[in-house]
């Protein structure tokens, strides 16, 4: 983790705020964070400027607030985490007193979480999970996600799964990350009761969703309760045209021993890509379909069509 730019006098970018943008002082602001050098000077010059500006006391907050929520994202995107965190700490001084208080809040953790995943910083995601707890956002709809791919990245899946399980998000990225996890971890039987616990808290699986579930049941044979999924695709129709989806449908058949499926399904995909071509035929030459249905001439016509379409075979 790479903090020596905070006491460098490297340049901090930082857009000026919205509340700014309004008021006749918005040139100045615009210019003054690109101005600003050295961290300290940073957060000295920005507050005493907004503080003798004429910009009411609300609107004061507001515009502190949200010029180091920016500054905070910009550090914490370029791995300046201790830099970040120390911005973080200045927002929860002055954004106390600002109305939108919660949204700088949760914007700040999202970007530490997620910065703190890319470093691989555990102890600290965990501080910050702590406090998310303390100050009752654990539910929150922008930060669960967060949480849930900050554990899956250190493989505290377990820890991942009962923060999904223990919001009320509709919204299926925290699942997709879960179960993606779970897949990549070999745990499929948890990945296929993740799928199933997502759908009885009524979330709705997107197409992200669906390649994950399928590699779960391809790697455990598990036909039946593929054909289950299938049926939940082609209840979408934007599934049904889906070339992610399509493609994962037709390895997870292949693989599963029902080739003949898996071919109908891949001939019925309209534009297939390299994917698709390779999957149906690393199929074929892997269980020796075309040997065991001795359609000679399908395979010939397939490998011809691949170089017509100039795909490469891998």
């Amino acid at each position: 983790m790479d903090d020596s730019d905070a006491t460098s006098g490297e340049d901090v970018p930082m857009a000026a705020c919205s509340e700014c943008t309004k008021t006749v002082v918005s040139r100045q602001c615009r210019r003054l964070p690109r101005s600003i050098g050295r961290t300290g000077k940073l957060f000295w010059e920005v507050l005493q400027f907004i503080r003798y500006s004429i910009l009411p006391d609300e609107k004061i907050d507001n515009c502190l607030a949200d010029c180091l929520a920016i500054t905070l994202k910009d550090s914490a995107r370029k791995g300046r985490l201790f830099k970040a965190l120390s911005i973080f700490s200045l927002i929860q001084s002055h954004a106390l007193a600002s109305s939108a208080y919660p949204v700088f809040v949760v914007d700040s953790l999202s970007s530490l979480l997620l910065s703190c995943a890319n470093l691989e910083s555990l102890p600290l995601g965990k501080q910050l999970h702590a406090q998310v707890i303390t100050w009752g956002l654990h539910k929150s709809h922008a930060l669960v996600p967060k949480l849930v791919s900050f554990y899956a990245t250190f493989g505290f899946i377990n820890e991942a799964h009962f923060i999904a399980a223990d919001s009320n998000i509709l919204h299926p990225l925290p699942w997709n990350v879960l179960i993606s996890s779970y897949v990549s971890e070999g745990r499929y039987d948890e990945a296929i009761f993740a799928y199933k616990e997502m759908g009885h808290k009524r979330v709705v699986p997107d197409r992200f969703t669906y390649p994950s579930v399928l590699k779960a049941c391809a790697e455990q044979s598990n036909l039946e309760f593929g054909r289950e999924v299938h049926e939940l695709i082609n209840a979408t129709s934007s599934l049904k045209r889906d070339l992610f989806v399509q493609n994962a449908l037709v390895s997870m058949y292949g693989k599963c021993g029902d080739l003949e499926t898996a071919r109908s399904i891949f001939e019925e995909i309209p534009d297939k890509d390299e994917f698709s071509w390779n999957s149906i035929i690393s199929l074929y030459a892997s269980r020796g379909g075309c040997l065991r249905i001795g359609n000679f001439a399908w395979a010939l016509k397939l490998m011809r069509q691949m170089r017509t379409g100039g795909v490469r075979c891998r």
